[in-house]
């Protein structure tokens, strides 16, 4: 049967326990106080575990090596389960982890040097088993430099033919940046060089991987680029000179994998946005003046802060903009229309703000208020200070730009980011 998880066996050691320490010290503490009391139960995971947290801690290394001395059964328990973890192990970090964590034993004294070297052969000898066998499935990208037989060229074959396999069944990360460290090691042009450069095209090199990758495959590499690059020129219809320098600011700046050209040339698709529809509308101000009598003010800043019977005014500012649009995008390429689409409706909105908050007493006196009269003052005045007409214009052109994102062709040029 599997051991025991450390958090399980840290839930079972705590299992009782009212309060849990608050500061590095303490729990360095509780937690060589629960080995001590497993040892001494004779329950032999659970004190390993403990004193495994213990180590952890800044001063755990000094706490457990007093422990030694006063319970030594503890070394034979550590050390079995040191035995079983590196026996057990089925993920890339545990032999990472197993060998740090040996480290900080060995200088609190739970091991002899003898000790040490014979775990440490035995944690070798695991994570090379498993390399060879696949049961971890350690590839280029895994930082494994603590185990040298990993290094060798038979090692190194199986991480790569992962890797390789990884990029192409896109799991997980991208690794392209190990594998072209490996290729650089043993030659672009070697038999093995020249066998992934084979296998290339069906790795799905993406557009951020190309300058990588012509690291070593120039050639390769200038072609993927060009395979993944769309060449379009923009063209605008019913638009003035500003509609159109602002969409194609908006395009380049938005769009990746997109070479925009100024000609019709081979492999060219033209992009066309007409301009059907652009009423823009502004909302003309308006002012209200709002009071409420001191009853209407919350009770304690109307109590200390208005004469009485005083009335709490304000004016609230209302307007607002819109845009009701139409536009077309199409795009044609090798003389066919391989895309259109009509993006069409309305953006705006109102906005709200508040001026001039003042109390009035019963004589005429006025003075400037300096708290908030209530929950509908709160309500009315903490909308939007303004709408304008840029903002709803740019608006207008991410829909824009939105409408041509979803043209197959460039669809799938941003998706090789």
């Amino acid at each position: 049967m599997k051991t025991t998880s450390l958090l399980a066996a840290l839930i079972l050691s705590l299992s009782g326990c009212a309060t849990f320490p608050q500061t590095p010290e303490a729990e360095a503490s509780f937690y060589v106080d629960a080995a001590k009391s497993s040892v001494s139960k004779g329950e032999g995971y659970a004190a390993a575990t403990n004193a495994d947290v213990a180590l952890t801690k800044p001063t755990g290394g000094q706490k457990v090596r007093d422990m030694v001395a006063e319970y030594p059964k503890i070394r034979e328990y550590y050390r079995s389960a040191k035995e079983k973890e590196i026996a057990e192990m089925s993920l890339v970090y545990q032999p990472i982890a197993i060998h740090e964590r040996l480290l900080l034993a060995k200088s609190a004294g739970l091991f002899s040097e003898n000790d040490m070297n014979d775990l440490m052969a035995k944690l070798k000898k695991a994570v090379s088993d498993a390399n060879l066998s696949g049961s971890i499935p350690f590839d280029l990208s895994d930082n494994l430099g603590l185990f040298p037989d990993l290094q060798t060229p038979e090692h190194q074959a199986i991480m790569r033919d992962r890797t390789i396999k990884n990029l192409q069944l896109e799991i997980g990360f991208r690794r392209i940046v190990p594998l072209v460290t490996y290729i650089q090691k043993v030659g672009s042009t070697s038999d093995e060089g020249k066998r992934i450069e084979s296998l290339l095209p069906s790795m799905n090199i993406k557009r951020d991987e190309i300058d990588i990758v012509a690291k070593v495959y120039p050639a390769f590499a200038a072609a993927r680029k060009e395979a993944i690059t769309r060449r379009v020129l923009l063209k605008v219809k019913n638009g003035d000179r500003l509609f159109a320098d602002d969409i194609q600011q908006a395009l380049r700046s938005q769009l990746r994998g997109i070479d925009w050209v100024t000609e019709i040339g081979p492999k060219v698709t033209i992009l066309g946005i007409e301009r059907v529809r652009n009423d823009e509308r502004t909302l003309p101000e308006r002012t209200q003046t709002i009071t409420y009598s001191q009853g209407q003010v919350n009770f304690l800043s109307g109590a200390l802060l208005m004469p009485r019977n005083a009335s709490y005014l304000y004016e609230v500012i209302s307007g607002g903009a819109e845009i009701e649009y139409g536009y077309v995008v199409d795009a044609i390429s090798e003389g066919k229309t391989i895309y259109e689409k009509v993006i069409r409706g309305k953006v705006g909105g109102e906005y709200q703000r508040c001026q001039n908050e003042r109390i009035q007493n019963v004589f005429g006196g006025v003075n400037p208020a300096t708290f908030v009269a209530n929950d509908d003052q709160k309500q009315r005045c903490s909308g939007p200070s303004a709408t304008s007409l840029d903002q709803l214009r740019n608006e207008v052109l991410s829909k824009v730009v939105e409408g041509v994102r979803e043209m197959p062709a460039i669809k799938a040029a941003e998706e090789l980011k």
